[in-house]
């Protein structure tokens, strides 16, 4: 259901096929993680709500990075691919309901960001997994 939901989205599709070019080259990738984690910074984090959904948007950026830096592949293409489009959307000033308006602004950005969590909730958890055992090494 998620999956589909994602491909009804005009300006998700927009970031998906922005995502594909951008996977491919690691400089590229890495300046959307850099893009990504600024737009996080300038979101307030009081709603606890929130929160959590920065949690995972900052989860996907360690995850895009490792991925960029070659230090994890252990991640199917199309989940790259579905993560990296969510950062693009996520950076899109101009979606379905543009950033500039207050709190209202970023209600789909975190909507598509949660749809892709759930969609990819296996990838996620063997990232975490993996981020965990390297921690230990």
């Amino acid at each position: 259901m998620a999956r589909s939901i994602l491909k009804e989205n005009k300006f998700f599709r927009q970031a998906h096929d922005k995502a594909g070019k951008i996977a491919k080259d690691p400089g590229k990738m890495e300046e959307l993680v850099a893009a990504s984690r600024e737009k996080l910074q300038q979101i307030n984090f009081e709603d606890s709500k929130i929160s959590r959904l920065a949690d995972r948007i900052r989860i996907i950026i360690r995850m895009v990075r490792a991925y960029a830096k070659g230090s994890y592949r252990q991640i199917p293409w199309k989940s790259i691919l579905a993560l990296v489009a969510g950062l693009v959307y996520f950076i899109m000033p101009l979606d379905l309901l543009p950033d500039f308006i207050p709190v209202t602004g970023f209600l789909d950005d975190f909507t598509i960001i949660m749809l892709i969590t759930g969609a990819f909730q296996q990838d996620i958890q063997d990232f975490l997994l993996w981020e965990e055992d390297q921690e230990k090494q």
